[in-house]
């Protein structure tokens, strides 16, 4: 059966021991965590955990049911968590949904599944299962997701300075949360003593967690600014910026510039577009307005901007190994990114 996310928070507050599994599958990373968690809450206290992922399924697909219908050896209370991308657990789901028994519920998080795919359709057909599909919020949806995580610590958090925390965690419900800790251990903040978040204590925290020297280079190379770069990379070596903390703060960057081409849409006025979202102030931080605009030009498409998150990612995992230091690697790659840029806007 379809279920959504307060279906879930029904069933914290009311469990029922006849649903065997739960499949959760969508867009939104974050929101498939924290419907995991919710999901795991509602179960008695203690529960132990056995983990299967969808390659044993796949090679054994008998496994889950087995799993499902097993009592410890103490007679415990256990769920199986499945993390799998979709269809190579399909035939370990229909044996699920026809076992004779299962004492030991199923949560099951599948990346890849669509609510077309065959897994999620025999789920959705079963009365004992539920299947929930989320979707990456909007800007607007984002936005209420901060201020209700806001609220829930203890922070009043304005419809303008939510949009600021959405943009900048890219619309992800985990960095969201974290965000909100922190500024929740920041100012001090409980639901018995609220207070509220200001721009002044948002900048304080971004302040401490990225270096200020890094965001010239970083804008320097995603604008395609090929003049103003190797002053940057000079300066870079002059004050011995962290390499690998440069590319994960740029990892960041490259999040929060999807999140805004998300938004942005098909504009056509790409500088238009950007000198509103600065005077609306949804477009905070990172950079000039100059930057923003050809930033988005050289990678708002969601392709381009996937070749650039993957290339960042190879970059840090061979800095890390490289020897003896990772400084070559690093001013190489931002001059290949520099020049596709340049190409692009």
């Amino acid at each position: 059966m379809k279920g959504d996310a307060a279906t879930i928070h029904a069933l914290a507050r009311k469990p029922r021991p006849d649903i065997r599994l739960y499949l959760i599958f969508g867009t939104d990373d974050g929101g498939n965590a924290a419907l995991m968690a919710d999901i795991i809450a509602s179960f008695p206290k203690g529960i132990e955990r056995t983990d299967i992922d969808g390659n044993q399924l796949a090679r054994d697909p008998s496994l889950l049911a087995a799993e499902a219908a097993s009592l410890s050896l103490f007679g415990d209370a256990r769920y199986i968590r499945v993390t799998t991308s979709g269809e190579e657990s399909l035939p370990a789901v229909e044996a699920l949904l026809a076992a004779d028994k299962a004492v030991n519920p199923v949560v099951m998080l599948a990346s890849s599944v669509t609510d077309k795919s065959r897994i999620a359709k025999a789920v959705l057909a079963a009365p004992h299962a539920i299947a929930v599909q989320t979707k990456t919020p909007g800007p607007d949806d984002m936005a209420r997701i901060v201020t209700e995580l806001g609220r829930a610590a203890g922070l009043t958090i304005d419809t303008d300075l939510a949009h600021v925390i959405a943009a900048f965690t890219a619309s992800d419900r985990r960095l969201a949360a974290q965000e909100i800790e922190k500024l929740s251990l920041y100012l001090d903040s409980s639901p018995q003593e609220p207070k509220a978040v200001t721009r002044e204590a948002i900048t304080a925290l971004r302040a401490d967690a990225e270096d200020d020297a890094m965001q010239p280079i970083i804008n320097a190379a995603l604008s395609g600014d090929l003049r103003r770069l190797p002053e940057e990379l000079k300066r870079m070596r002059e004050q011995a910026v962290s390499e690998v903390g440069l590319v994960i703060v740029m990892q960041r960057q490259v999040m929060q510039l999807a999140g805004h081409a998300q938004r942005m849409g098909n504009a056509r006025d790409v500088a238009a577009w950007v000198k509103q979202e600065m005077q609306s102030r949804r477009l905070w931080g990172g950079g000039s307005a100059q930057d923003w605009t050809r930033q988005l030009r050289a990678w708002g498409r969601p392709q381009a901007m996937a070749r650039l998150s993957e290339r960042l990612l190879a970059l840090q995992q061979a800095m890390m190994r490289s020897s003896p230091g990772p400084a070559l690697l690093l001013e190489q790659e931002l001059l290949e990114i520099a020049r596709a840029a340049a190409r692009a806007s």
